[in-house]
């Protein structure tokens, strides 16, 4: 799976799960833009964990960290399975 159709995916989760307006959000839209505030963060987190069957260390991914973007996580899930795949 590539990294623009996990993007894709993760848009559909803030759209869903959590009513964000995903028009102006890119790849480059940080967390923080989101405007989620800190348990809706780690709750985004765990909802993309679910919507992938994958389980992201903490030590990979701190969705708290103040520049991460949607493309960080797009490419650490898209490593993430990468991994799993035999």
């Amino acid at each position: 799976m590539k990294s623009s159709e996990i993007f894709t995916a993760l848009l559909e989760i803030l759209k869903n799960k959590f009513e964000v307006s995903v028009q102006t959000i890119t790849p480059l839209t940080t967390l923080v833009d989101l405007g989620l505030d800190s348990l809706s963060l780690m709750e985004f987190v765990f909802a993309a964990e679910d919507a992938f069957a994958i389980r992201i260390p903490e030590e990979t991914l701190d969705p708290r960290q103040i520049g991460t973007t949607l493309e960080d996580i797009s490419l650490i899930i898209e490593k993430m399975i990468s991994q799993k795949l035999p």
